[in-house]
């Protein structure tokens, strides 16, 4: 079995637990329960087990974000996809730009909310590939799934689209 870490980042609020709990089939809770410091998760994927390290989003947080991400294959950016947070969140991804030997990809969150920038703008702004997603919908759960599933092979060199 090969362990793979993912790490989910961003500021607070943007959902970056309910995500993870989408993807452990739990039902996302609409209170906010702030992560202090940072969580650990994990799924099975196949036979690879995929760990998930939700880290908190809060400033204080900040100075430990580039110990966590190390050894990441993947990072997960999550945004609430307001102007505001997608403007700040552009500082996150050029910090993790600099991280070597992984990847790094955005969540455009809440993208049922009024006024939210829709996913091709968070793209343009934040210089990544970036999908949209209501991280409250169960019914998002096999979506999250498939951009994780694939976002894991192409990090990992391996074109998702090849038929093999």
């Amino acid at each position: 079995m090969v362990s793979i870490k993912t790490t989910f980042i961003g500021y607070p609020t943007v959902g970056k637990s309910t995500l993870i709990s989408l993807l452990k089939g739990e039902k996302p809770g609409l209170s906010y329960n702030p992560t202090m410091l940072i969580d650990f998760e994990s799924i099975k994927i196949g036979e690879n087990e995929v760990k998930l390290w939700d880290i908190g989003g809060q400033a204080s947080f900040e100075p430990y974000w580039d110990q966590f991400v190390e050894n990441s294959v993947l990072n997960i950016v999550v945004t609430d996809s307001t102007p505001q947070n997608v403007l700040k969140t552009k500082m996150i991804v050029e910090k993790l730009e600099k991280v070597k030997g992984s990847r790094t990809i955005a969540i455009a969150n809440k993208q049922d909310k009024v006024g939210c920038m829709q996913s091709r703008r968070v793209e343009n702004v934040l210089g990544v590939k970036t999908y949209p997603m209501v991280g409250i919908d169960p019914l998002n759960k096999e979506k999250l799934y498939y951009i994780l599933i694939r976002e894991l092979l192409t990090s990992m060199g391996v074109n998702p689209d090849d038929e093999r």
